[in-house]
């Protein structure tokens, strides 16, 4: 039967290069990590070590345990943490990952909904590459992304995908642009302007639009760069380019008397947005959550105030 000691003692080793450096980090005596590794060895019916005369590394079977090791004790570690400030708080944690240009308009709603059902919600805030690997590991318990056209979302077993709603992409153009007005075009018509993208060439908007426009016959005019959707609707406003932006990244109604929005007709420009959910999460909590966002995908707001909020990007 697997024994997180045995973890502990593999992932020591695994750090320290020798069992009697593992021991001295553990605070255990050298038998008693040998006896862990033994045990180890035995769930697995292979060896997970391996010693020399330079010291002892993990063998095949050990190296394929060990990413699992470090997950598992630090999802123990956070679940000893977690039960030890419920039953201090009466709230539990709940750790929600969200990209960053659904943060604004998504997250009041869900932070509020969490907050009232008596969780403590612990935010983070990244791209989807990063908020897929932190779920893998269960660093997270759900997290709200965005799906690449024709890439669907890749996660370890175990990790459940609910359909939220389909994100549409619209063409924001200087309020004075001639064709501002209220009928749709084709993207064709846009064919001489210059086009304000992403930093990232693998941007999945910025691959939607390049691949319209070739469909349409014509190769986009690249104008500035950002990653931030504020700042892209700046440079709209100053004439110097037109933009494809997502609907939850749209200008907030104050500022849309600087840009305007056209509909694009004849293209279909959209991305889906899913949440993603640990097993661990109960299936009441992943209902309210995907209740919330639905319900809440077109208001805007900021973060509500007590939201510890962690952000790995720049963005």
């Amino acid at each position: 039967m697997l024994d997180l000691r045995q973890l502990l003692a593999l992932r020591a080793v695994a750090e320290h290069g020798s069992v009697l450096a593992a021991a001295e980090a553990l605070g255990w005596s050298q038998p008693t990590v040998s006896h862990h590794i033994r045990g180890l060895e035995r769930v697995t019916g292979a060896p997970v070590v391996a010693s020399s005369r330079s010291g002892t590394r993990l063998t095949v079977a050990g190296r394929l345990w060990l990413p699992h090791a470090v997950a598992i004790l630090d999802r123990a570690d956070r679940a000893t943490a977690d039960v030890a400030a419920a039953l201090v708080t009466g709230s539990r944690r709940m750790r929600l990952g969200i990209f960053p240009t659904a943060a604004a308009r998504l997250l009041p709603g869900l932070v509020g909904a969490l907050t009232e059902t008596g969780y403590e919600p612990r935010i983070t805030e990244g791209e989807l590459h990063e908020l897929t690997g932190l779920l893998d590991r269960l660093a997270l318990d759900a997290a709200v992304i965005f799906e690449r056209p024709g890439e669907p979302t890749r996660t370890t077993s175990g990790i459940r995908r609910t359909s939220l709603f389909r994100e549409r992409f619209s063409l924001i153009v200087p309020a004075r642009h001639p064709l501002a007005d209220a009928r749709a075009h084709r993207i064709a018509d846009f064919r001489g302007e210059p086009w304000i993208l992403g930093t990232d060439e693998d941007d999945p908007g910025d691959a939607a639009l390049l691949a319209a426009a070739r469909s349409a016959g014509f190769e986009p005019r690249l104008g500035p760069r950002s990653d931030d959707y504020r700042v892209v609707a700046a440079y709209v406003a100053a004439g110097l380019g037109v933009a494809l932006v997502p609907e939850l990244a749209l200008p907030e109604q104050a500022d849309l008397r600087d840009v305007a929005t056209v509909e694009i007709r004849g293209t279909a420009l959209s991305r889906e947005i899913a949440l993603l959910t640990a097993p661990t999460l109960d299936d009441e909590i992943v209902h309210l959550l995907t209740r919330t966002a639905i319900a809440h995908q077109a208001t805007q707001g900021r973060l509500s105030a007590g939201v510890t909020y962690v952000s790995p990007t720049k963005r």
